[in-house]
C-alpha cells in the first residue's frame, strides 16, 4: 500500500515540508508516500471529494474546507490529532497562525476602515487568513464587501507579487507565508494583524483503519525528536507537531 497525500494551501506554504512528513509518516507505516498538490485551492470541493472517493488517505488543506468536509453525512474525513507549530513567537509554542494585512509601505492608512475602496487580494475562497478572516474584520468595522474590491489572485505569493507590481493595494496574507519569505518583501508594510487561528489541519480519511490514524498521530508528534527530521521541519520554519482537538477547529 502506498500511503496516498494530499495538500491543498492555495499555496502559502513550501510543497517541500509536507514532502517532508508525508515521507516520515509513511516510514512509520512500513509502505512508501505519494503527494498530490493543487495549488490554487485551500481544499476540496464537496462535490469533488477524492477522501469520499478513497482517493486520498492524508491531506492538508484550510480548516474552513475541514469543517465543511467533516460536517456531511457521512464525514469523508476525520482530524490527525496533531498539527504543526511554526516558529513564530506569536505562537507561544501553540499550533496557530495570523493573518496580516499587508499594503504599500507608502500608503496612508492605520486600519482597513482607513483604506476606502482599493483592490485587496486573496489567495483563495475558501481559506481562513485570506478571505474569510478579512470578511469577519470588514463585517468589526460595518462594512460590506462593496466597500473593497475583493481580488482572487489564486495564492498568497501570487497575492504579493500583484502588490508589488501595483495591481492591488492591499492583501491578506498567512503570516506562515511571510515567515516563510524570511522577511516582509520591500517596500511593503503590515497594517494590521488578524487572529490567531487554529493552523491548518491534518486529516485523514475516515474509513483509514484506527490503528493506522494511531501510527499517524504518534509519527507527527514525535517528528521533531528525529535530528534529520528536525532539521528539516526548521528548515520550514516548523518547531514541531502539537495534539490539537475537534474543539481547536469548531
Amino acid at each position: 500500500m502506498v500511503l496516498r497525500c494530499a495538500t491543498w494551501l492555495a499555496p502559502g506554504l513550501p510543497l517541500g515540508l509536507f514532502e517532508t512528513v508525508s515521507s516520515a509518516v509513511a516510514q512509520s507505516l512500513g509502505t512508501e508516500a505519494s503527494l498530490e498538490s493543487f495549488t490554487e485551492t485551500s481544499g476540496p470541493e464537496p462535490d469533488d471529494d477524492p477522501f469520499s472517493r478513497d482517493d486520498v488517505d492524508l491531506g492538508f488543506l484550510c480548516a474552513p474546507s475541514y469543517r465543511q468536509l467533516a460536517r456531511r453525512t457521512p464525514s469523508s474525513v476525520r482530524l490527525v490529532g496533531a498539527a504543526p507549530v511554526f516558529t513564530d513567537e506569536r505562537n507561544q509554542g501553540r499550533p496557530m497562525y495570523f493573518a496580516e494585512l499587508v499594503v504599500r509601505a507608502g500608503v496612508d492608512a492605520t486600519s482597513l476602515g482607513d483604506l476606502g475602496h482599493v483592490r485587496i487580494g486573496f489567495n483563495d475562497h475558501q481559506s481562513m487568513s485570506g478571505l474569510i478572516a478579512l470578511r469577519e474584520r470588514l463585517g468589526q468595522l460595518d462594512l460590506d464587501e462593496s466597500a473593497a474590491n475583493l481580488v482572487h489572485t489564486g495564492g498568497h505569493r501570487r497575492s504579493l507579487e500583484l502588490l508589488a507590481a501595483g495591481a492591488i493595494e492591499a492583501a491578506s496574507i498567512d503570516s506562515n507565508t511571510l515567515l516563510g519569505l524570511g522577511t516582509l518583501p520591500a517596500g511593503m508594510r503590515v497594517l494590521e494583524t488578524w487572529g490567531p487561528f487554529p493552523v491548518q489541519p491534518v486529516v485523514v480519511r475516515s474509513s483509514l483503519v484506527d490503528k493506522t490514524c494511531e501510527v499517524i498521530t504518534s509519527t507527527l508528534l514525535s517528528l521533531h525528536r528525529d535530528a534529520t527530521t528536525a532539521r528539516a521541519l526548521r528548515r520550514y520554519r516548523v518547531e514541531r507537531f502539537a495534539p490539537v482537538t475537534e474543539d481547536d477547529y469548531l
